[in-house]
């Protein structure tokens, strides 16, 4: 009988010491180096974008898209963020234009590609997700011109990719000689 006490006994303080070792949190895994993606320069506001300059930057959007056979919707914002031209595929989803205007708002309000919240948040800092406004989803672009934030462009076709907002935002640059 006695024996049977201690097997017991013993048995008690081995699943008692094991429920506290489960409780015991596990170390927190490193914080995120929130600074690891170098921030893009922070290039001054310019005089906002014209409806025939967005037009243009529209229609080099569109024109890779269709070069990619993707259906783009399109939005050109001012530096404010305001919309100022808007394109919306045939058969694109009801929510493209908010996708597309939301790119376009965070690009020009924080003065920097959507790609480098996406960046940032794809290594683990979740902070850009607290910041207002901003679109951590590729497709959204800032329009320079002549070293000035003229306005930015926000792309959605569903694709995750860039390069149909990047031919649109470099629309209004003068060629390389």
């Amino acid at each position: 009988m006695r024996a049977l006490h201690l097997l017991l006994a013993a048995a008690a303080s081995t699943t008692l010491s094991a429920a506290a070792q489960a409780q015991t949190p596990a170390a927190a895994p490193p914080a995120a180096d929130r600074f690891a993606i170098p921030a893009p320069p922070l290039l001054p506001y310019g005089p906002r974008i014209t409806l025939d300059q967005a037009k243009r930057v529209a229609a080099a959007a569109q024109a890779e898209a269709k070069r990619r056979n993707l259906m783009a919707t399109i939005a050109v914002v001012e530096p404010s963020g305001e919309l100022v031209y808007f394109e919306k595929a045939d058969n694109a989803s009801y929510s493209a234009f908010d996708v597309a205007y939301a790119k376009a708002r965070s690009a020009a309000r924080w003065r920097r590609t959507t790609k480098y919240d996406s960046d940032r948040l794809a290594t683990g800092v979740n902070e850009v997700l607290a910041l207002p406004e901003v679109m951590p989803a590729l497709g959204g672009e800032v329009i320079v011109l002549d070293g000035k934030i003229v306005g930015a462009i926000g792309e959605t076709s569903g694709r995750g990719e860039n390069d149909v907002a990047l031919a649109g935002a470099r629309a209004l640059q003068s060629p390389s000689p």
